[in-house]
């Protein structure tokens, strides 16, 4: 991690975590480690949501902040908004300017951060893939018509005719970027929880983009930042 600099925002680099995404955990703390950012003015908070201690034990043990997460009785998907719930808490409690929510699967440069921090915008987010095979697409979704008076759930198309245009290293106003690399500023993540609603499948990452469209919060993208994710068939474990 880079040199000391009192005068940069206070970033919380965070993210769930389960003994079932072990595989890639080295190479992930390990990128995070070479990272640029000074690390004075960072630092790592995990929140493990394995179904015993044991994985959060090991987190300790390697000197990593970390907090266990029970199982949630709700389901899979409750226990990992727990997760992220944990880290957005732990961000405000500690005062952090920004929290970088960084998946253990997803490996950015190692200069993420100022690049992020640079376009000066309150939630900015890095680019990866995600599905497998032909499915492989960039977790990027556009906005859709911009009546913003329109109080109901969205769920936009992934980009895709677009993507030779897209991606040409400028910053770029989308609905929804995921959570995998997602730089967000302490007045947007200290206003409102994470969340999941019941009897539905959608993800804590889609419910934190719709919160931000009904809020008139705009998300961004920075198509010069490309990461590498080393996403795996892991959501169906227990």
């Amino acid at each position: 991690m880079g040199k000391k600099d009192n005068k940069l925002p206070k970033v919380l680099i965070c993210a769930p975590q389960h003994e079932s995404k072990n595989y890639c955990w080295e190479t992930w703390i390990n990128n995070v480690k070479n990272f640029t950012y000074p690390e004075d003015r960072l630092e790592i908070f995990i929140a493990d949501n394995s179904p015993t201690k044991d994985n959060y034990t090991k987190l300790k043990f390697q000197g990593i902040k970390a907090e266990h997460t029970p199982v949630n009785p709700k389901g899979i998907l409750f226990t990992i908004n727990d997760s992220h719930e944990a880290c957005r808490q732990y961000a405000i409690d500690n005062k952090f300017d920004y929290m970088l929510h960084l998946e253990t699967d997803i490996i950015p440069p190692i200069d993420v951060i100022e690049r992020l921090l640079n376009n000066n915008v309150k939630v900015c987010c890095g680019i990866y893939d995600l599905f497998y095979g032909k499915e492989r697409r960039p977790m990027i979704q556009l906005d859709e018509p911009y009546d913003r008076n329109i109080r109901e759930y969205r769920n936009p198309e992934f980009i895709t005719v677009e993507e030779p245009l897209f991606f040409d290293g400028k910053l770029k106003q989308v609905y929804h970027a995921g959570l995998g690399c997602a730089l967000i500023h302490s007045s947007v993540f200290s206003l409102f929880p994470f969340r999941v609603v019941e009897d539905t499948d959608i993800h804590t990452d889609t419910w934190f983009a719709n919160d931000c469209y009904l809020l008139n919060i705009n998300i961004f993208a920075d198509t010069s930042i490309q990461c590498q994710h080393l996403n795996t068939t892991w959501l169906g474990k227990k």
